[in-house]
């Protein structure tokens, strides 16, 4: 029997969270440790506690809010997402995902369901990129992605330590190595989309079935500084001009075709000096490739570096390339793939099942335990911008999708781990 969500209450919640990090300049700028960051931690914990949630939060920053079950061996259940956004990024990335979660607990709970299993909200910490370059951080350190003692030097860009911005929010490296997830059943993440192609198919749901790999490079590249008025056009080492032919060779490579979804970004680029008048010496770049084909992505960055290697020679400016993530595809639970499609059909609904192009703390946890997607229409394809949007109606029916897979789940979790274990 589908269970009746409050679709006002989710979007009551949605709005309030919304106003939270609002940027003057557009959309919501709300990254790890910010502020803002720790604003929408407290009004969660809030939220989860007006739930009649036990709230908790985990050594790597993550916040819980649990709904205790009959048997108290039972393993967590678990849906949820990310707090955390972009600068200038939506009002439904990350957030929306955690919020459906709490609608369908809420929900179960009051409807007078006893559920067996604990179910929990899971708010992951800094999933998007942040200033201390570490993204899906909080739950790379709850898999055991990300080595806690590794991390107790590193700091920010403005020289603040990782450690004390952990502290901030009630976490603590030193205490990571207590960190299991084998307390989790499975885990569950409802997202915005973040793509046109459900708008285009007019479907409000769809189902994940792979969450694209990762391959991200750090590059430098060196000419000499010297004045810009003075020094002749074939005199000059200008590392600018260089990563302008760097960064088209980016298009270049992506029109050639290839066998499976691939694009590649350069998102983030500094320049030294840095002024009007002088010949810029140094440039420095993270070039990003994204596909669901993992050799496909090292034979791209591969070709990449081989090719500016080349055209960086002839116009005497140097090269060094340094990776900085190397994060494989990851396929998502089977079973559990199919237990939400057919969720999906019991509300009438026909699903389109997709792969993420957009990476999630999703691939992470589907490494130790079954995890599986559900995705929202995203009006228009947009996210990481003001203009992200997600109707309502869509919003509330995954949380309607999301509350009656959690009781059927909570039910029948053992099947669906036996069959995922098998495959």
């Amino acid at each position: 029997m589908t269970q009746a969500i409050n679709p006002e209450r989710l979007h009551q919640r949605l709005t309030y969270f919304s106003t939270i990090g609002a940027d003057p300049a557009g959309g919501i700028s709300r990254p790890f440790g910010s502020a803002a960051d720790l604003k929408a931690r407290q009004a969660l914990r809030q939220e989860f506690e007006a739930a009649s949630l036990t709230y908790r939060v985990d050594a790597a920053g993550n916040q819980w809010g649990i709904l205790p079950g009959t048997d108290p061996q039972s393993k967590l259940i678990v849906a949820g997402s990310h707090l955390d956004t972009v600068p200038h990024g939506g009002a439904y990335d990350g957030i929306g995902g955690i919020l459906i979660s709490l609608e369908a607990i809420q929900t179960l709970m009051q409807s007078g369901y006893r559920n067996r299993h604990p179910l929990a909200v899971v708010a992951f910490t800094g999933e998007e990129p942040n200033p201390f370059g570490l993204s899906t951080l909080g739950s790379r350190l709850y898999t055991g992605r990300l080595k806690a003692q590794d991390l107790l030097q590193t700091v920010s860009s403005s020289g603040e330590r990782l450690q004390d911005a952990l502290r901030r929010v009630g976490g603590d490296l030193t205490h990571c190595q207590a960190l299991d997830p084998t307390e989790v059943a499975l885990y569950i993440e409802p997202h915005v989309e973040q793509s046109g192609r459900l708008d285009e198919a007019d479907l409000p749901i769809g189902v994940v079935d792979c969450i694209t790999g990762i391959y991200r490079d750090h590059i430098t590249l060196i000419g000499e500084q010297n004045h810009a008025g003075t020094t002749p056009l074939g005199h000059r080492k200008d590392a600018l001009e260089a990563f302008a032919e760097a960064a088209l060779i980016v298009e270049e490579l992506l029109q050639e075709t290839w066998p499976e979804w691939m694009v590649g970004t350069i998102g983030q680029v500094s320049v030294y000096p840095n002024a009007i008048n002088i010949v810029p010496s140094r440039v420095d770049f993270i070039v990003e490739w994204r596909s669901t084909d993992q050799s496909q992505l090292h034979r791209c960055a591969e070709r990449y570096r081989d090719t500016i290697n080349s055209r960086m020679h002839t116009r005497h400016v140097t090269l060094s390339a340094t990776n900085v993530l190397d994060q494989a595809p990851q396929t998502l639970s089977v079973p559990l793939r199919q237990f939400l499609q057919q969720q999906v059909e019991q509300h009438q609904h026909t699903h389109l099942t997709l792969s993420s192009w957009a990476g999630h703390d999703a691939t992470h946890m589907a490494r130790v335990v079954p995890t599986g997607m559900l995705f929202i229409r995203s009006i228009g394809g947009k996210s990481h911008c003001p203009d992200e949007f997600s109707r309502s109606d869509d919003l509330a029916l995954a949380a309607s999708i999301l509350c009656d897979s959690l009781k059927q789940l909570d039910q029948v979790v053992e099947e669906v781990i036996s069959d995922a274990a098998s495959l």
